[in-house]
């Protein structure tokens, strides 16, 4: 076997090892935020109302649908293998999550990032921020690895 060959097949089970920690990890994720939000929907929508950007009607559509949302993701990401349009939809999620913390931090505002129900209070700040930009960072990873592994198969096939 050739040095390349063995590089690209060590590179291969990199981003597989990758694709399905993440996958596990963003799936606990989804059912770690989604669960409370079934449970305590009310809560639920009174941190969406707190982020000030989205009206009455918006915010119970989102307290609606993103639980169930995040739940069906996480099954998705589990029991399907390389479940890319799980993992995309995710990359999306995090990055909303993402810019509507920089947001409410950015604008100052004292609430609830609202990311694990009425448990965990906790305030946007570092540590709300760093769980949800390390999930986004994972994810563009996972997505550019897979990406990458997609070019170099089709390359091995032609």
């Amino acid at each position: 076997m050739q040095s390349g060959d063995s590089n690209a097949i060590d590179k291969s089970i990199l981003a597989s090892r990758i694709d399905v920690s993440a996958s596990w990890i963003f799936a606990v994720a989804q059912v770690a935020s989604g669960v409370p939000h079934l449970y305590n929907p009310y809560f639920f929508l009174g941190s969406i109302y707190a982020y000030d950007i989205v009206g009455q009607t918006t915010g119970q559509i989102v307290a609606i649908t993103l639980p169930a949302l995040q739940l069906v993701l996480a099954c998705c990401l589990v029991v399907f293998r390389r479940a890319d349009a799980a993992h995309c939809v995710s990359l999306v999620m995090f990055l909303g999550f993402a810019a509507l913390q920089s947001y409410a931090w950015c604008a100052g505002l004292d609430i609830s990032c609202g990311c694990f129900g009425s448990r965990n209070e906790s305030t946007i700040g570092l540590r709300s921020l760093t769980i949800v930009y390390g999930l986004l960072a994972l994810s563009i990873l996972r997505n550019w690895l897979r990406l990458k592994d997609r070019a170099r198969t089709k390359r091995v096939l032609k």
